[in-house]
């Protein structure tokens, strides 16, 4: 299996996992935190399906400088609710999964760097940084989510397998 298909296949099990979980956001609890350095529940689904566009970032260029011109006006979409969410994550797994359907592994090998100017803070492999900052970053803030459903009483979906709220497989 070459590193493209691999990257591919986690893809749409971290897609399905994220669209379930977001789905759930009920309007009632959009602009709900749990605390005040906290995002707000809609805040925190849309940056979870805005992680994937990060992949179609390290999968064509060199690197991220936080610092450069490109980046000081940059702003990511922003959804409206629950449903707006659902359609920007939608739209970012599939032209990232688009974009891994023809990478070589010696493309995914090449290094890709995070910095702001001088400051280096990270120079990995475009292979460990999608793993990293898509993969690993969306699971997290996933996370962070099912809390925020499960402090709302909203049921929680199963992730790795069923949850409390969904018993069966």
């Amino acid at each position: 299996m070459s590193l493209a298909a691999h990257l591919i296949s986690q893809l749409d099990a971290e897609h399905e996992s994220s669209r379930r979980v977001i789905e759930r956001v009920t309007d009632d609890m959009l602009q709900w935190r749990p605390h005040e350095k906290s995002m707000a529940a809609l805040e925190l689904a849309t940056h979870v399906a805005n992680l994937v566009s990060w992949g179609a970032m390290i999968l064509t260029t060199e690197e991220l400088d936080f610092a450069s011109d490109a980046m000081k006006d940059w702003a990511p979409p922003k959804a409206d609710d629950a449903a707006g969410a659902v359609a920007i994550l939608d739209d970012n797994v599939a032209k990232v999964r688009g974009l891994l359907e023809g990478m070589s592994d010696d493309e995914l090998e090449k290094t890709w760097t995070m910095r702001s100017g001088d400051q280096v803070f990270a120079a990995d492999t475009r292979l460990f940084a999608f793993t990293k900052w898509v993969l690993s970053h969306q699971s997290h803030h996933r996370g962070q989510l099912v809390l925020y459903l499960r402090l709302n009483d909203v049921p929680v979906p199963g992730i790795f397998g069923p949850s409390a709220d969904e018993t069966q497989m």
